[in-house]
């Protein structure tokens, strides 16, 4: 045992040598030194280097084989197949999130199971302090100072305090068994499934091209899992949101990212309101008396009780946000944060301009931030803890004359002035050429070419923001087709993690043990706390420790070292040299994308007495080096 142990060691040893050795042509691509170029750089790309330059942009990496195929087919065909995900049979898929319970639940649905109301949970508290106390008093000693205030916002138990009782882990247990026992189920589920359904659709998924798109366009439009309720909005989130609409017009996709309950909540824009509001008006009561559905307009609560109900239901509300603002405030960056007040919150007002649409240099000004917000107030939520949708609130909104970006928005609008700075921005130029930007950084290089950018603008102006127009001339593009653009791209934790998986024909569950490596590397998914979403350069993600620890992922999943994923070889391999093993993962991985360095250096490693046993090489080793190697981070 000690001897294998000690071989380990030796042998990552070995690994780390080849990641000093070789790891400087990545880093040198992630300074953008205009003097590194990939060791296989061409003039012209060949017909397998075509195919293997769009599988690596617009799938999360080739299966074992797929390159053939998809030469076989010619790429325009399959580029046209992916095009069109909903042409495409997706059983496998299907099938193995079928037992994903949440996934198909409404956010109503996922509160009620997997969200004890605030009553229940301290309810629960006072019933688990007074047991102490009794306990104390029974054995003769002083009781503890209570802490009622431990936070209950993320995961499956409260974040426990010093002298609170649930720094007892026994007391933890018994208070989720109590909590089981009412027949809620553990809160982290619908975030764990979901990141589980992630994996599993990079790695099996036939449309891949609109799996790369619903990852792609979740990031521009952020939501962080962990801030309060969303862990039971998220779902909803991409299913509803993010994913149908990514073939569509930018502005449906834009709209319903700002009607969206995560991203209300996320961004606070439900709490935003007039400091100017007030009660509804005696014309209003009289409207809403004679309207058949007077709940669809001013949310639950409201009914044809007049204006009591309507007190009652306003001093509910405001409970009810000040209550949430308490909990948001908790989980919240330990910095210094402006105290929040009631009124107008200016938060999504400046990341829809900055992130989603114009970008930080579209034009805008501060004047532009205020008036935006004044325009989205009354876009709220019902009851967000129990999984409300959006509403509008004519009461909270501002309903004067407004001008943003020039464009004057008259008063008496109602929802329609947000719904008119929607339309505004979706179609701004400056919208189209930072999209435009985004779409060619993360398909074509970190620093794109500007003409690219430009007819990509062009087409998403003239095609009214048609997103899958836009994809066509990307995918279309000689910039695209460049020799530059070939392998030029870094892949993030997450492509590298789930194409090692397609590459060597693994299977996997995509459980925690899996995730827990892409979060090590930095990308833990739907936990990037930013409404910047995830750096989209290779410099945030290349340094010697992320090097090193995609090494020590590459040989835990050939070693079948992670929890629900496995990696078989073909047999012949284990009676094959070193030599030749490492030949067969070249031609068949890197596809004979290697460089002399990386070569040298492999055949120095595979000289080693630890890489071959007996009887052959160690496969899984060699196999891992290949998924470690820089080669393999390039697509």
């Amino acid at each position: 045992m000690h001897r294998k142990v000690h071989q380990f060691n030796q042998f990552c040893a070995l690994a780390l040598a080849i990641i000093m050795v070789i790891s400087s042509p990545l880093s040198a691509l992630a300074q953008k030194s205009k003097n590194s170029k990939p060791a296989n750089r061409v003039n012209k790309l060949t017909e397998q280097q075509k195919a293997i330059h769009l599988l690596d942009r617009i799938t999360f990496g080739p299966r074992f084989g797929q390159v053939e195929q998809v030469m076989q087919m010619g790429w325009e065909k399959y580029l046209d197949q992916q095009l069109h995900p909903e042409k495409i049979a997706d059983e496998v898929v299907a099938q193995k999130l079928q037992p994903l319970s949440t996934l198909t639940m409404s956010n109503e649905e996922i509160a009620k199971v997997y969200e004890p109301p605030l009553q229940v949970l301290q309810q629960l508290r006072e019933r688990f302090e007074m047991q102490k106390k009794n306990e104390q008093a029974a054995a003769g000693t002083a009781p503890d100072k209570p802490e009622m205030n431990a936070e209950m916002n993320a995961g499956d138990k409260p974040k426990a305090q010093a002298g609170d009782i649930l720094a007892d882990p026994e007391k933890r247990r018994e208070y989720a068994k109590a909590l089981a026992d009412l027949g809620y189920k553990p809160r982290q589920i619908p975030i764990l499934e979901l990141q589980q359904s992630k994996v599993l659709r990079a790695v099996y998924s036939e449309r891949q091209l609109q799996e790369v798109m619903t990852d792609f366009w979740f990031n521009h439009f952020n939501v962080f899992a962990n801030k309060g309720v969303d862990r039971i909005l998220l779902t909803s989130y991409e299913r509803d949101v993010i994913r149908p609409n990514v073939f569509g017009k930018f502005e449906d996709l834009l709209l319903a990212t700002a009607k969206s309950p995560a991203m209300l909540f996320y961004l606070d824009n439900w709490l935003s309101a007039s400091p100017n509001a007030k009660m509804p008006d005696a014309n209003q009561l009289r409207q809403m008396r004679q309207n058949r559905n007077p709940n669809a307009q001013f949310g639950p609560g409201f009914g044809l009780g007049g204006k009591n109900n309507i007190n009652r239901e306003m001093r509910r509300q405001e409970n009810q946000r000040e209550a949430e603002m308490r909990q948001t405030d908790k989980i919240q960056p330990p910095k210094p944060q402006p105290k929040r007040t009631r009124g107008i919150n200016e938060n999504y007002a400046r990341e829809i301009m900055e992130l989603h649409t114009l970008g930080v240099d579209g034009g805008y000004t501060q004047k532009d931030v205020q008036e935006v917000a004044r325009c989205l107030t009354g876009w709220t939520l019902r009851q967000p803890r129990t999984g409300g949708g959006f509403y509008f609130a004519p009461f909270m909104h501002d309903d004067g004359e407004k001008v943003v970006l020039g464009n004057k928005i008259s008063s008496g609008g109602g929802m329609k002035d947000g719904e008119q700075v929607i339309k505004l921005l979706a179609h701004h130029p400056a919208t189209a050429k930072f999209i435009a930007t985004k779409l060619a950084r993360k398909f074509v290089a970190d620093e794109p070419p500007q003409s690219l950018i430009d007819n990509l603008a062009k087409t998403f102006l003239k095609t009214d923001g048609d997103l899958r127009e836009v994809y066509l001339t990307l995918f279309k593009a000689p910039e695209f087709w460049s020799a530059e653009s070939y392998r030029a791209k870094i892949k993030t934790p997450f492509e590298m993690t789930v194409s090692a998986v397609r590459a060597l024909g693994a299977e996997t569950n995509g459980t925690q043990p899996f995730h827990r490596w892409i979060q090590q590397m930095g990308e833990g998914l739907y936990l990037a706390q930013p409404p910047t979403g995830y750096a989209d350069k290779a410099e945030n993600w290349v340094n010697t420790g992320s090097l090193l620890e995609r090494m020590n992922f590459a040989l835990a999943l050939s070693s079948n070292r992670i929890n629900g994923t496995r990696t078989s070889f073909a047999p012949e391999l284990k009676s094959a040299k070193p030599g030749e093993v490492a030949d067969y993962f070249i031609k068949n991985i890197l596809h004979g994308n290697i460089s002399p360095n990386t070569r040298a250096t492999l055949d120095k490693t595979l000289s080693d007495p630890n890489i071959a046993g007996n009887s052959g090489a160690d496969v899984a080793k060699i196999a891992g080096l290949i998924i470690g190697s820089p080669e393999f981070q390039r697509q």
